[in-house]
């Protein structure tokens, strides 16, 4: 198994990179959040990976951190997730939103990621929701993870967090920004609320 892979960034896209090898070019499979994370082509660039085999095929994936490796796996044990529809949720949302919308349970959240139906929602909150809650708390201290110390975020805080990141704010200053508006407004306030005024604070 190909556990990571150190090299040369060759080629880049935003769902596919090519690293050099000492002279061989490995093409790996990314998701958006990863290709956010990548240095200039030319540069050195170290990506966590899982080889995925299939009769026809063999696949290769890569990752950011191992964070997202772990979640990427996590979504495998999914009924009815492949790793080309895994690939596609960890696109849609960064891992540590990925982790808080499944650990609270919101599904309302989750069915707003591309290509997810309902039924698959329902599936990864069953199928995950514990090891997300684990995965959170443990990597909740642990710095540069992604995880903040607040814990999963729920409701319009959620989608007001999403809507800030859709807007290039990372975290975590969006997550900063939402709950310092929700102090302001309360904790009842919606999303269309807590936006603008989270705006404010960045």
């Amino acid at each position: 198994m190909i556990e990571r892979i150190k090299g040369i960034l060759a080629e880049k896209s935003p769902t596919f990179v090519v690293v050099d090898v000492n002279g061989v070019g490995y093409g790996v499979n990314i998701s958006a959040y990863t290709a956010g994370k990548l240095p200039e082509e030319g540069a050195e660039v170290l990506l966590y990976t899982n080889l995925v085999v299939r009769e026809d095929s063999m696949t290769l994936f890569g990752f950011a951190d191992k964070t997202e490796k772990n979640i990427f796996l996590m979504l495998l044990d999914v009924n009815g997730v492949g790793p080309k529809m895994a690939q596609r949720i960890l696109s849609g949302v960064s891992p540590a939103d990925l982790l808080n919308m499944i650990a609270s349970d919101n599904k309302s959240a989750l069915s707003k990621i591309k290509g997810l139906g309902k039924k698959t929602c329902e599936q990864m909150t069953l199928s995950l929701k514990d090891k997300a809650a684990t995965l959170l708390q443990a990597l909740g201290d642990v710095e540069g993870s992604g995880i903040t110390s607040m814990g999963a975020l729920t409701g319009a805080k959620m989608e007001a967090v999403l809507a800030l990141h859709t807007l290039g704010v990372k975290d975590p200053s969006a997550e900063k920004a939402v709950m310092k508006a929700a102090e302001i407004l309360g904790d009842s306030a919606d999303a269309a609320a807590l936006i603008p005024e989270a705006l404010k604070y960045l």
